[in-house]
């Protein structure tokens, strides 16, 4: 047995091993770390490295997540992540992925990042970050076209978010061009790819951009691609422009949920909401103002969205009392949505819409 070192230092030298990095106390072995366990290494400071580590959801028991080491050189954190990124299996290479898209436009987090899908896990690997997402990790998904009638965002919500030094992204989001082409091949035989993926996939995927991403997510994550449903804005579109505190951005109304684009990403669940405040809309306010205030009061807490065009309300009045969420008005006392069947002439089938099946021409 190794004679280790009970000092009780916080500082010492690390030993760059075959599986390890070992961390030494007065030259004796302190503790080590598996490369194998690293999920990611980051420099979240100018001295700082930060590990995050694999997480096992199997135990009760409390578990390291992450780990920062300071080093007094600089110029040695970015050699000593670039060493670990490419022992750890996080950085597995591009060569054994079984498909990869280069050069995604993601909004959050923001840049360009390629894609490389493995059998049980995607990475996406940028100019100064890499990210592992593993495929249970991915508890949703949507595309969601977006008002200017060009570009189409994919948002895939995590169960753990990522992290870029004290910044975590529980939402990670794509950004495509709707008339973009992609073309990827995938490393598999063809016998391969149809035992494990039956008709979904093949070994020459073509299309638009967004719907090749959504077919390699259908078919590898096992997620569905929820879309918006029959909701139009007074401009028909799928969303309405409104703020986040300083952030522009649009509030989609789904079938069974909102969600807000781009930065930060808010998703709410119809059935987690208490009630809904419309702010500034008597007829003194709407005759000075051009917009009102959406207030959400949840089971969790509430959200504010600012700046909503005025000629959205009725919309937005009839589509929240269709979906029987309590409305109330700040200027008056709170009253019941109206429940009556002529405020609820929807069938079963437009209700579960938001988790029909994704195709390509619902979105054109």
């Amino acid at each position: 047995m190794a004679n280790l070192s009970a000092k009780g230092w916080s500082w010492g030298e690390y030993q760059l091993n075959e599986n390890q990095l070992q961390f030494l106390v007065d030259k004796k072995p302190c503790f080590n770390i598996n490369y194998k366990d690293i999920i990611n290494c980051s420099v979240p400071g100018k001295n700082e490295i930060a590990f995050e580590f694999q997480q096992n959801e199997a135990t009760e028991d409390d578990i390291l997540c992450e780990m920062r080491v300071y080093l007094p050189e600089a110029d040695s954190c970015d050699a000593l992540t670039k060493e670990i990124s490419e022992r750890s299996e996080f950085r597995a290479s591009s060569v054994d992925a079984l498909v990869t898209l280069y050069d995604l436009p993601m909004i959050v987090p923001r840049g360009k990042y390629s894609l490389d899908m493995f059998q049980n896990f995607m990475r996406l690997h940028g100019k100064t970050h890499n990210y592992k997402i593993m495929y249970k990790n991915v508890t949703k998904a949507f595309l969601l076209p977006k008002p200017d009638g060009i570009h189409i965002a994919m948002v895939i919500g995590l169960d753990t978010p990522i992290r870029q030094g004290n910044t975590v992204y529980p939402f990670v989001v794509m950004q495509f061009s709707k008339d973009s082409q992609e073309s990827v091949t995938f490393n598999m035989p063809a016998e391969e790819i149809k035992r494990n993926f039956g008709d979904e996939l093949t070994q020459t995927i073509e299309g638009k951009s967004f719907d090749v991403m959504s077919k390699l997510l259908k078919a590898m994550v096992k997620t569905m691609i929820i879309v918006p449903g029959n909701f139009k804005s007074k401009n028909d579109t799928n969303a309405i422009k409104c703020s986040v505190k300083a952030s522009e951005g649009h509030l989609y109304p789904l079938q069974k949920s909102f969600i807000f684009i781009s930065k930060p990403v808010i998703y709410i669940k119809f059935e987690d909401i208490r009630y809904i405040e419309f702010a500034r809309i008597s007829d003194e306010s709407m005759a000075t103002n051009r917009s009102f205030d959406l207030n959400v009061c949840t089971k969790n807490g509430s959200f504010q969205f600012t700046g909503v065009d005025r000629e959205e309300y009725q919309i937005m009045l009839e589509f929240l009392q269709k979906k029987k969420i309590q409305v109330r008005n700040v200027e008056e006392e709170p009253k019941e949505a109206d429940s009556s069947d002529d405020n609820m002439d929807v069938d079963e089938d437009e209700e579960d819409e938001e988790d029909d099946s994704f195709n390509a021409s619902d979105l054109d």
